[in-house]
């Protein structure tokens, strides 16, 4: 394993000012579009892609998040009628609760994903062609232990 050397370094320092960087110009995207941050798209894409209903530990992990920091996000989306909480899920657990997407959160879904997916375009996918996508698939494959390899 190679040693953690100043170009190593400056690399990881790197990487995670351009993430955040890019994480923060799509989120003001969202925001001046649709008054919503990118934090709350990111739990209805979750939703959707969990089939639309989902325990909030499960929206946690696929959104890669400590479930405690999920709860205001949830809170706020409800607020909105986004999203609904069920508590209704286990009879011998009165604690156990899913979030589901309600239908007014499935349409601001829709809406926001055209925005989302047009920011993501400007401002990472459309500065790289299909090798160096690929490069990017390969290094957050090796780094991230939590994906699964093909």
């Amino acid at each position: 394993m190679p040693r953690l050397d100043a170009a190593r370094l400056s690399a990881w320092r790197e990487l995670q000012s351009v993430v955040a960087a890019i994480h923060r110009d799509i989120d003001d995207d969202l925001r001046r579009e649709w008054a919503v941050p990118l934090g709350s798209f990111e739990v209805l894409n979750a939703l959707r892609d969990l089939g639309g209903r989902a325990r909030p530990q499960d929206v946690a992990a696929w959104m890669r998040i400590p479930a405690s920091s999920l709860s205001r996000r949830l809170d706020r989306l409800e607020e909105e009628g986004w999203v609904a909480r069920h508590r209704d899920v286990d009879p011998l657990d009165h604690r156990a609760v899913d979030v589901e997407l309600t239908p007014r959160g499935r349409a601001l879904w829709r809406e926001m994903n055209v925005s989302f997916r047009r920011s993501v375009q400007a401002r990472f996918a459309g500065l790289l062609n299909d090798d160096e996508v690929a490069v990017v698939d390969d290094v957050t494959r090796r780094v991230d232990h939590r994906r699964p390899a093909d």
